[in-house]
């Protein structure tokens, strides 16, 4: 499998050879954070970022992934069931790669998704970043983890934030990316959320991933690109997914996100290398 240092893979895809007459096999996906061509570390300070070339030290990164598949050689996509535990319930799963450096982190950190698929041979991958809207307006203090960190929920309309990076908790210069469903209504008495305008998840998909050679990095340079960090045009911190937050635009471009009348772009912030 290809290595890019001891650093690797936001999803270097590691699939067990398995037993032909066994009807699955493991599959493991390893996670990592990147900054450009440096790996995340909680604290860290970070230069020529944006359309202003600012400086940051950020202190949180962690995300939700959803619905993640792999295609068989038949060309189908198949779901990956995932494993029971701290980080992954049911068809949710947390990648964190901090580690409590700043106030409202933890100090554990879980950079892989684990589960199982049908035996067979398998060359590509897709998956969302978010939470399923079912499970997005669930009450957080009664879900099982990962659903039930505070720092990652935002209220009982709005659900969870599906990503959050975090500058500022070492330095003046703060800057905030949470991202969230928005635009959504509903009643908590009646039934609770039945609808969102901007459900703002990210779909990733790569018709041709290889398990072997490939690895797919989350790069927080990529994100930003075309942002001005130095500058904050709204009452926000940074962004906070609100359709009014013009800072948020070119991050939602580089989500492959609709924001106000511009249609999503195409999503950088992942890729396969």
């Amino acid at each position: 499998m290809k290595r890019l240092g001891t650093w690797m893979a936001l999803s270097a895809l590691a699939l067990g050879c398995g037993d032909s007459s066994s009807s699955s096999q493991r599959a493991e996906l390893a996670f990592a954070a990147m900054v450009g061509a440096e790996p995340f570390v909680c604290g860290q300070e970070y230069s020529d970022l944006g359309a202003d070339g600012a400086s940051l030290v950020l202190s949180d990164f962690r995300f939700y992934v959803q619905d993640i598949e792999l295609k068989n050689d038949a060309g189908e996509w198949v779901p990956l069931k995932l494993d029971e535990n701290e980080f992954q319930n049911g068809d949710v799963a947390l990648l964190d790669f901090e580690n409590k450096c700043g106030d409202l982190g933890t100090e554990e950190m879980n950079e892989r998704v684990v589960g199982t698929v049908p035996a067979g041979q398998y060359d590509g991958l897709r998956f969302k970043m978010g939470v399923p809207f079912e499970r997005n307006h669930a009450n957080h203090s009664t879900e099982p983890s990962p659903l039930n960190l505070t720092q990652m929920f935002w209220n009982w309309q709005g659900g969870y934030k599906f990503l959050r990076i975090d500058s500022g908790q070492f330095s003046t210069n703060d800057w905030r990316m949470h991202l969230g469903s928005t635009g959504c209504e509903g009643d908590a008495q009646a039934g609770g959320v039945t609808s969102c305008a901007n459900p703002n998840r990210v779909e990733v998909e790569w018709d041709t991933f290889d398990a072997d050679t490939d690895t797919v990095v989350a790069d927080y340079a990529a994100l930003v690109d075309g942002a001005n960090l130095g500058d904050d045009q709204a009452a926000d911190v940074g962004c906070m997914a609100k359709p009014t937050d013009t800072d948020c635009g070119p991050l939602f471009q580089n989500l492959g996100l609709p924001f106000g009348d511009q249609p999503g772009g195409t999503q950088s912030f992942f890729s396969a290398e």
